[in-house]
């Protein structure tokens, strides 16, 4: 039996269990599409489709991918649902961090919205849309897709807190997120203004000296005085290693575990390296419809879900198991790589066993490999 029918064999029970459709031949092309993003560690159809184990010619097998990509029926949010559904089953009344972050794809065309859940020290896909074109983008066009995700995590979260960047710092997310029933920390600019209950106004980085803590309460933020919240701010290094102030604004009392609450997003930043250079290469899509990026991303999503599993798998096995793949004393890897990792070696050499795809995550916390904030010493 060649690798790829193997994988196809795993995923096939648990995902026609979960998924109903009248027309089965949905359920199997994305399930060989899945195969090929796995075998591959690719979102170029081509490649793909050379991992498919069937008796056509190369254009014929990318010709059944493109026609799974642009069928209609397949309704992106209707499969996803009741995989997640059965993912998240063990989960009840969590503390659920979501991650909202975006990426461009094909150049400069397509930005790939999506919210996260925090699993381990990475994240796993809740629910994304496309957005053409680049820049920084409007609440309205995102609204749908974090209301669907407000739906679906109430019976999981008994609290939920949305993380994101700089890039979603207009007072309109913050605001959503209170209709929404959601704490939130979302980093803003630097040089952002903010009043104090006393009156006084000034941007941050005028209030907070070099490596300082700094805790403002009950501010009015921007000098329109549009939004009340709570500003944590410290100081860090960036990949060029300056001195780079982060300044987080929250619903919840500004304090030094908002900072911390705040590093758990860098998750995604992991999360979608995996989807590219670091797992699936993503960016390299060649696709030029938001339709079909959204079923690509679909069968992305169960990759990356499985990847996530067979890590805990590897991690309950022990340190023998895990140093199989990891070749540190230590565990450097996440979770997606430890999966990722061991279903190579395992197809490649047929040394370990290679469980079925049960679609289930434990609420797991992990030490981070690395640590992505650091805190000065508050000098409030």
């Amino acid at each position: 039996m060649s690798s790829s029918k193997e994988l196809y064999n795993r995923l096939n029970e648990k995902l026609r269990e979960l998924v109903h459709v009248k027309n089965g031949k949905q359920v199997t092309n994305w399930i060989w599409i899945i195969v090929g993003v796995l075998q591959s560690q690719s979102s170029n159809l081509s490649q793909i489709a050379n991992c498919l184990p069937m008796e056509t010619k190369a254009e014929s097998r990318v010709t059944l991918i493109r026609r799974w990509l642009m069928n209609p029926h397949v309704k992106v949010w209707i499969f996803y649902k009741k995989i997640l559904e059965h993912v998240l089953s063990g989960w009840s009344a969590v503390d659920a961090y979501i991650i909202l972050d975006g990426v461009m794809v094909y150049g400069d065309r397509w930005q790939i919205f999506r919210v996260s859940l925090q699993h381990g020290c990475r994240a796993i896909p809740i629910a994304w849309t496309i957005v053409e074109g680049k820049g920084l983008v409007k609440v309205a066009k995102l609204k749908g897709m974090l209301e669907k995700v407000q739906k679906f995590l109430k019976k999981y979260g008994k609290g939920v807190t949305l993380l994101a960047d700089a890039a979603f710092r207009d007072c309109d997310w913050s605001q959503l997120c209170l209709k929404l029933g959601w704490n939130y920390a979302i980093r803003v600019a630097c040089n952002t203004y903010i009043t104090m209950p006393d009156g006084t106004s000034d941007r941050l980085d005028h209030l907070v000296p070099e490596n300082c803590n700094r805790y403002f309460q009950n501010t009015l933020l921007t000098r329109e005085a549009k939004l009340q919240t709570n500003v944590s701010v410290t100081w860090t290094t960036n990949k060029k290693g300056e001195l780079e102030m982060v300044a987080i604004v929250t619903d919840q009392t500004a304090c030094r575990a908002r900072l911390r609450e705040y590093g758990r997003r860098m998750s995604i930043e992991q999360s979608f390296r995996d989807d590219k250079s670091g797992g699936f290469d993503m960016e390299h899509t060649r696709l030029q419809h938001a339709e079909r990026i959204d079923h690509l991303l679909l069968a992305i999503a169960i990759a990356t879900l499985w990847c996530h599993e067979l890590g805990e798998f590897v991690l309950k096995q022990g340190d023998d198991s895990r140093c199989q793949v990891d070749p540190a004393h230590k565990r450097t890897l996440s979770l997606f790589q430890l999966g990722l990792r061991w279903l190579k070696r395992t197809l490649a050499t047929g040394f370990y066993f290679l469980p079925g795809f049960h679609a289930i995550l434990s609420n797991l916390n992990l030490k981070p490999v690395v640590i992505l904030i650091t805190t000065p010493n508050s000098n409030v």
